[in-house]
């Protein structure tokens, strides 16, 4: 019979594992992507504001094809569109649908008269990891 203290690794692994790999068995999901916007306190002419938009792979794995719900956007400068272009519907993909290494950042800025909430939409695991 196992006694409280045989078993305390074991859980210690079950839960460690639950919590990098997911309840559902998925590593990466659109939790693992974080859209932090930062207002630059720059105006451009016109008025508006430049902000910068960082979004952060946090999944332990690559993950390419990052779409975000950009529903509304609008920008009175132009956006790098390697880094971020419309792609269907008010859904935005980023660095052109290409690897975002684990942890890695992708920024771009934009100018409007306020900020746009800007969350995943959707990803793709790039390969094993």
């Amino acid at each position: 019979m196992a006694t409280c203290h045989q078993l305390q690794p074991i859980l210690t692994i079950v839960v460690f594992t639950i919590f990098v790999i997911g309840a559902n068995g998925e590593r990466c999901n659109t939790s693992s992507i974080q859209v932090d916007t930062i207002n630059t306190g720059t105006i451009v002419p016109g008025g508006d504001t430049i902000f910068v938009v960082e979004v952060k792979n946090q999944c332990p794995c690559a993950v390419r094809n990052v779409r975000l719900d950009g529903m509304g956007f609008a920008t009175t400068v132009d956006v790098d569109p390697a880094a971020f272009r419309a792609d269907d519907g008010g859904v935005y993909l980023v660095n052109g649908g290409q690897p975002i290494a684990s942890m890695a950042t992708v920024s771009f800025q934009y100018a409007w008269d306020h900020f746009f909430q800007m969350p995943p939409r959707s990803l793709e695991v790039d390969g094993p990891c």
